[in-house]
């Protein structure tokens, strides 16, 4: 709980005057039982559909593997992201987290709390010895954590999706030197 401690501290610090004069507290940290409703709520309402809901819901029950973090404020969940586990089709030793959904209340999007949600993911599949993370997202956001788009490893999306949309992130040095594929993520996907 260390690491998830220190990046709540760390979102806190960099808080802004509003935050700060409302009284904000945040903290990130593992999805519990009890943060379920919640996290189907917050999901519902940014995917304005049940489908990533329905994912995250059978990526529950089938992945013992998934990293699931919450962001709370004042005991409310604010905030939710999920890794799940992911190969590539011809080099299935190499570990990728694939990071889908992430979602973040509406009234309190562009106040850093995506951000502490991705670093704190990143950081734990980097301590679970991760090669690599991809995700299929927006590609003026992403980079700021140090996402390219894949097909710079010569890694590509199962779907077709426009390259700059599908990226990923090295994790270990050189764990994708000499490798390359298509990505294969958990067969929760293959509903979406």
């Amino acid at each position: 709980m260390t690491l998830l401690h220190n990046i709540s501290r760390t979102l806190q610090r960099r808080r802004n005057s509003t935050w700060h004069a409302l009284g904000y507290d945040t903290t990130v940290r593992f999805e519990t039982p009890a943060d379920i409703k919640a996290i189907a709520s917050l999901t519902q309402a940014a995917f304005n559909n049940d489908t990533e809901v329905q994912l995250i819901n059978t990526l529950r029950q089938q992945c013992a593997e998934c990293i699931s973090l919450v962001a709370e404020q004042h005991g409310r969940v604010i905030g939710h992201i999920l890794f799940s586990p992911a190969t590539l089709d011809n080099e299935t030793n190499t570990k990728l987290m694939a990071l889908a959904p992430m979602a973040v209340s509406s009234v309190l999007q562009q106040q850093g709390i995506g951000s502490a949600l991705v670093r704190a993911g990143l950081e734990l599949c980097r301590q679970q010895g991760i090669a690599a993370v991809v995700v299929l997202g927006h590609p003026a956001y992403y980079p700021r954590f140090g996402f390219v788009p894949a097909s710079t490893f010569n890694i590509s999306s199962t779907w077709q999706v426009p390259d700059n949309t599908f990226m990923l992130l090295p994790l270990q040095p050189q764990a994708l030197h000499k490798i390359n594929g298509q990505v294969v993520y958990h067969p929760a996907f293959s509903a979406l």
